[in-house]
């Protein structure tokens, strides 16, 4: 068989690039049906403690080729779920031994193709054993003395505290004196504070001549955090970096590359670094350079505000607002600048890229965006079956900087072996439509032979990887990720809103959905505030932007770097360097807005733009204060005019127009924008049928998703150019149908579906169009016709739901063989030899066809009901292909014969019953063995697995 593959694949490629006279078009098919290597998906490599067998190392690396991986990003972290010490100790992350295993690593991939990077400390986060405290993660603390004047004062300077106790390393910055009032305690003037600095003697005491009353003598310190990394490997711990400093960057990523250095070559070396989501202690963030930085950058001297980020406030509350928001601006450049540009910087000089998850996945202190868009690939994460869904920030990102690429740490998630491919292509399918592009997941664990099987883990992830009982069966799953990722790298994404979020930092993205079995009857778990439509679901924090609803319209959030520096307005539309686009852009429902911003959104106006959103009324900083606040009253005069937003809600200004008191749907319509993708037939508030559009000068392609489990009959139009033709490409064979029924609408085009349960697919509108659907497809995507019963009168059905034999593998506990009158599930049995099976079993049978069911021209499918997980058919000994997704079926034609025939089907479910088996079985010897046990226990519900339902055999 293997030696077919190669001549059906040439005959794929010739019939495509004979289909269309496009030679743009013509590639992608070409790469549709067999997507390269940069397609195609990466994953955590954690490699647990640091420990690595390099033979199964090697398998590894084979494996992932074989299986259609792009490679993946060694990961070394600590074992978190390591009871009995289960998980060994290996080398120091980047020592002599450690090297020697990257090594190992770079020349297997260099064999195989595949591509490798490395997460840039061990756990996450900046930092190792080669960080010095001078280098190391800093915070603004204080200490406070109460002193009575008029007399001279000897005041000893109180030793700085934090909610984690005394710092082991602190320096005395600035001291500062703020009168005391009973009735006004912890409220102060700014322009009352005296700085005594110039009284301060060698960091100890201040000798004061104290005016007359009660002051509080309040002394600034910067001090080490005194953070470590999360979770490094045992011997790999070390201290995080000042992310602030410039400097400490520097040495942290020459670290790592100059060691590197010493294992690669031109041929062999790593393609990627990444740093993971920033996760340090939430603290008054601070670094050597901060106040100088500070008067630079806003042109005022910060100390006697200092007090507000230690819980006083001032007497101008607007005042205190405005400071704050500054310091927070500048703690987020200094770390993008800093840590992610430089990082990126320093990365590409070793020709090498990084990804970065700089948005607020973890506890990011900055504009996610302005952070994302400062690295090559701006990479987000989704969770299985939990609310932390941050993809559509990263995929703004990339959008607004340019980027091609969108990345996301994917499914994440705690549940251990309970799912598989079918349940992962309904999450991907939802992020792919957030514009997910490049699939990471998270995790594939290195699993030495020691470690049995399921083997080690880390302590959150699906775990994909060569111990999974359906690895060997995975491959299509791969493929389906890898077709969809390349489809959604061509052209420019559409978006018809670009969605202000304003200049504070941190800021946020919310998701447009989360995953739709993340379910809120969990009790003590599901956020109170999830269906708030205020709020974020993955966050809970206040959206910094709420459009409303905007059905069939997509959108992408925009920061004031953007809006500053590179965005324009040209023939009504706003455009970015790139070619990407928007119609109109909404403001966030505020009074203030950064007086650049509004700088810029004057001649953008001017020149042709929508803008809709409130009338601005002062600046956001402190900066040139109180002249500020006139100029943007001066520029928002101007550019709003008479529109109050409830009497008059526009008015035109330059070539443009503002809009307030509008929804944002309310002035597309009115600008006679219809949606870009709408749906009927179907109640899709849920948005479970949902879309991605991009386009390029000669195609439109949509990726339409269905993630609900029941089959769907629907229309969906589509807002593109009457003239193009639609084609249907499959994401699951690779496959194009090009003879579709549509109908030319409102200058749309309108296509009627029936959408199977979870399925996906591209319509593709190009110019030219064959119409010769490619010769191995036998079915129709459109309609699902070979499936469906009430459009299938000339089919007929052979049913085959009874008389299997099942045998399993006794080595995992099952009976050699056992025979089932019906398809059920095993956890249905009374032998717990089936009921807590895991792993693969083979049914069975042989079927009697007629010469009358079978002719020239006949067409035959078997179809199942249910498989969990996996199956591949086999009939007549002759591979029919793995079934994963419903329908779950299998084309069988040229393997059917007349007479007798055997079907043999290999159904492999999860791990997840065979573990629970062995806890209920405590006094036997366990079958499994895992470092994640103690996530199961003996109560733990058994999950259903193998055929199920009915089967048959459909021939047309």
């Amino acid at each position: 068989m293997t030696k077919i593959i190669p001549i059906l694949l040439l005959s794929f490629i010739l019939l495509k690039s004979c289909s269309t006279q496009d030679p743009v078009i013509s590639k992608w098919e070409e790469v549709f049906i067999n997507p390269s290597v940069e397609n195609r998906p990466l994953a955590f490599y954690d490699w647990l403690n640091g420990f690595v067998d390099t033979t199964r190392l090697v398998y590894e690396l084979e494996e992932m080729k074989d299986k259609g991986m792009q490679g993946a990003l060694i990961w070394d972290v600590g074992a978190m779920l390591n009871r009995d010490n289960l998980v060994p100790t290996g080398p120091a992350f980047l020592g002599e031994e450690s090297l020697e295993y990257i090594s190992l690593t770079l020349r297997t991939a260099e064999r195989l193709g595949l591509n490798m990077g490395l997460i840039s400390a061990s756990s996450w986060n900046a930092g190792g054993d080669w960080i010095d405290p001078k280098d190391a993660s800093k915070e603004l603390l204080s200490s406070v003395q109460r002193v009575s004047g008029p007399g001279k004062n000897e005041i000893i300077v109180g030793k700085p505290r934090s909610r984690r106790g005394e710092p082991e390393l602190f320096k005395l910055l600035h001291t500062v004196a703020i009168p005391v009032t009973e009735q006004h305690e912890g409220i102060y003037n700014p322009g009352e504070v005296v700085v005594l600095d110039s009284f301060t003697s060698d960091g100890q005491a201040i000798e004061w001549d104290v005016p007359a009353g009660l002051w509080e003598v309040i002394s600034f310190f910067m001090c080490n955090t005194g953070q470590k990394l999360m979770v490094p490997s045992p011997n790999s711990s070390g201290l995080m970096i000042d992310h602030l400093s410039r400097e400490a960057t520097r040495i942290h990523f020459d670290t790592i590359l100059s060691r590197l250095d010493r294992i690669s070559t031109e041929e062999q070396q790593l393609k990627f670094l990444e740093v993971d989501s920033y996760e340090v202690w939430w603290a008054d963030d601070w670094t050597p350079e901060f106040v100088q930085e500070f008067k630079d950058r806003y042109e005022y001297n910060p100390i006697p505000y200092l007090p507000l980020l230690k819980d006083y406030t001032s007497s101008d509350p607007d005042k205190d607002k405005r400071f704050l928001a500054d310091y927070s601006r500048l703690v987020s450049d200094l770390m993008i600048e800093n840590h992610f540009v430089q990082a990126t910087e320093l990365v590409e000089q070793h020709d090498m890229q990084l990804f970065a998850e700089a948005g607020h996945g973890g506890s990011a202190r900055v504009d996610p965006l302005k952070a994302l868009g400062s690295t090559h690939i701006p990479m987000g994460e989704f969770w299985n079956r939990q609310r932390h869904w941050v993809t559509k920030e990263a995929a703004s990102a990339a959008h607004i900087y340019g980027r091609k690429i969108v990345a996301s740490e994917s499914l994440t998630g705690w549940n251990h072996w309970q799912h598989g491919p079918t349940d992962f292509k309904q999450l991907c399918d939802v992020v792919f439509c957030e514009g997910l592009n490049q699939v990471f997941f998270h995790t594939f664990a290195h699993n030495p032979a020691i470690a049995g099987k399921p083997g080690f883990a880390y302590h959150a992830g699906e775990h994909i990887n060569t111990n999974a009982t359906w690895w060997e069966m995975v491959r299509p799953y791969m493929d389906y990720l890898s077709r969809t990722s390349f489809m959604l790298r061509q052209g420019e994404f559409v978006g018809d809103v670009c969605l202000y979020y304003g200049d504070q930092a941190p800021n946020l993205v919310p998701p447009k959905r989360i995953d739709p079995n993340y379910s809120p009857d969990l009790p003590g778990v599901f956020p109170t505030w999830f269906y708030d439509e205020t709020k974020c679901p993955h966050c809970g924090q206040p959206k910094p932007i709420n459009p409303g609803k905007l059905p069939g319209y997509d959108y992408d959030y925009i920061n004031a770097d953007v809006i500053t520096t590179t965005l324009s307005a040209e023939n009504g539309k706003l455009v970015l360097p790139s070619g990407q686009s928007y119609r109109v852009m909404a403001l966030p429902d505020r009074e203030d807005i950064s007086l650049e911003v509004i700088k810029r959104i004057e001649s953008l106006v001017q020149n042709g733009a929508v803008i809709i959103g409130r009338k601005p009324t002062r600046a956001t900083s402190l900066k040139n204060y109180p002249v500020c606040d006139a100029e943007v009253k001066e520029i928002a005069d101007r550019v709003w005019g008479d529109c109050d937003g409830q009497t008059v809600f526009s008015n035109e200004y330059g070539d443009g127009i503002v809009y307030w008191g509008k929804s944002v749907l309310q002035v597309l319509e009115e600008l006679n924008i219809p949606p870009d993708f709408e749906v009927q037939g179907v109640d899709n508030c849920d948005r479970h049928i949902d879309y991605i559009h991009r386009q390029t000068e000669s195609a439109d392609i949509y990726f339409v998703s269905n993630c609900d489990p029941e089959s769907k009959e629907l229309t969906c139009i589509f807002r593109v150019e009457q003239n193009r033709i639609p084609e249907i490409w499959d994401v699951e064979t690779g496959l194009i149908q090009r003879k579709v029924q549509y109908t030319k609408v409102d200058n749309r085009i309108s296509i009627d579906f029936v959408l199977p349960p979870l399925a996906s697919f591209f319509v593709v509108f190009k110019e030219t169009s064959t119409g010769v659907n490619d010769p191995e497809l036998k079915e129709d995507l459109q309609f699902n016709f070979l499936i469906d019963k009430n459009k299938a009168d000339d089919l007929e059905h052979l049913d085959i739901s009874s008389d299997w034999t099942v045998s399993f593998n006794p080595k995992w506990g099952g009976p050699e063989s056992i025979q089932v009158e019906k398809l059920a599930s095993w956890t249905e049995s009374e032998d717990e030899g089936v009921k807590y099976y895991s792993g693969k079993a083979t049914y069975t049978k042989d079927i009697v066809v007629s010469d009358e069911q079978i002719t020239s021209n006949t067409e035959a499918f078997i179809v199942f009901e249910d498989i969990q997980e996996m199956a591949r058919v086999f009939v007549n000994g002759h591979d029919c292909g793995i079934v994963w997704t419903p329908p779950y079926k299998a084309r069988i034609t040229p393997h059917l014969k007349t007479g007798k025939n055997q079907l043999r089907i290999e159904v492999i479910n999860n791990w997840n019953n065979r573990i629970v088996g062995d806890l209920r079985n405590p006094d036997e010897s366990a079958y499994t063995s895992t470092n994640a046990v103690i996530r199961f226990n003996k109560d733990q519900a058994l999950l259903e697995s193998g055929l199920i339902g009915k089967a048959e055999i459909v021939i047309k």
